[in-house]
């Protein structure tokens, strides 16, 4: 039985003789330059340029700087206005040991949530070029953002080598639904911001014992409340009123009691609403900041009429039983 004593020994020495053995090999081989890797971090280049110079030693070139261009507008879309601020082009090392070179853009952003739900901002992005289509990154910051209030994050996105800002441009939106086109560049396309409008409406409707008197409207390509984006060619249209009861006591107004008919001739009922209950006197008592929401086509322009069929306890002695609004969208 060999001793303990001997038999560490003899691995000490085997170990030794390894080493000498390995550097010789690594001196052999062009010593410890052989085995230089990335050290990792990024490394950037301007749009359509090399992001590492192939002509000489990289670790004398250094990397190129980033690109920095400004993009300075806004869009609507599920419920949210979004700025966009600066945009850079650059370069990372990523992977194992960072040997995949990738091409990144990012676009700082204010996103501004218009309901009352904290939610972050989830439309589908991506940007578009003659050739190709990038979507959104999940390194991109989408922060939760409470109702009313505003909170800054960043678009990230992955592109080739040699992307050309100026003929680019942001696509925000599912292709089923309204799509915001913000352009990168002089070429990149007309915006399209689908920014909310309040077209001029104004009238009212008056019946014996009741008087709805609309005061303002607004029409926008999707819907606060539950933060959703309206399909393709839609628009939502809501009327604002306030109303004057007649009726002594508790009466209620419906949302069946409301059908727009729009300028091809066709109907459409209530999409949403916010109706009280209304009290009433002889004099007639006011209830405010009633209305009422209609799905239209886009473009809205044309002549719309709105009509009225309340309940039996706002028929008057005249049996008028209905009326209506006629209005137009320019």
């Amino acid at each position: 039985m060999v001793p303990r004593v001997f038999r560490l020994n003899l691995m000490r020495l085997l170990f030794v003789v390894a080493l000498a053995l390995g550097g010789a090999l690594l001196a052999a081989c062009g010593g410890d330059d052989a085995f230089d890797v990335p050290t990792g971090g990024a490394t950037t280049a301007p749009a359509g340029g090399s992001p590492l110079d192939t002509d000489g030693p990289s670790d004398t070139d250094g990397p190129s700087e980033d690109q920095v261009f400004s993009i300075n507008e806004e869009f609507w879309h599920i419920g949210f206005r979004v700025e966009l601020g600066d945009a850079t082009l650059s370069t990372a090392e990523e992977g194992f040991l960072g040997q995949n070179l990738v091409y990144l853009v990012s676009i700082d952003a204010t996103f501004e949530n218009l309901g009352t739900g904290q939610l972050f901002f989830d439309s589908d992005l991506a940007i578009v070029t003659p050739g190709d289509a990038y979507p959104a990154r999940g390194s991109s910051d989408l922060p939760d953002v409470p109702g009313g209030l505003t909170s800054s994050g960043s678009l990230v996105f992955e592109v080739d080598e040699g992307f050309d800002p100026e003929s680019a441009y942001l696509l925000v939106g599912a292709s089923d639904e309204n799509q915001a086109r913000v352009p990168l560049g002089a070429q990149g396309g007309e915006l399209v911001d689908l920014a909310p409008s309040e077209p001029a409406v104004s009238g009212d409707i008056s019946m014996e014992l009741i008087d709805l008197t609309f005061t303002s409207a607004e029409l926008r390509a999707d819907v606060l409340w539950n933060h959703t984006e309206l399909d393709e060619g839609k628009r939502a249209l809501t009327l604002n009123f306030d109303a004057t009861s007649r009726n002594a006591g508790n009466w209620n107004i419906h949302a069946s009691n409301f059908a727009l008919i729009l300028p091809s001739g066709s109907a459409s009922g209530v999409d949403g609403s916010e109706l009280a209950s209304l009290p009433g006197s002889d004099e007639g008592l006011d209830t405010t900041d009633l209305f009422v929401t209609f799905l239209v086509n886009d473009p809205a322009a044309g002549e719309y009429t709105l009509r009225f069929t309340p309940g039996s306890w706002f028929v008057g002695d005249d049996g008028v039983e209905e009326a209506t609004f006629t209005f137009d969208l320019n």
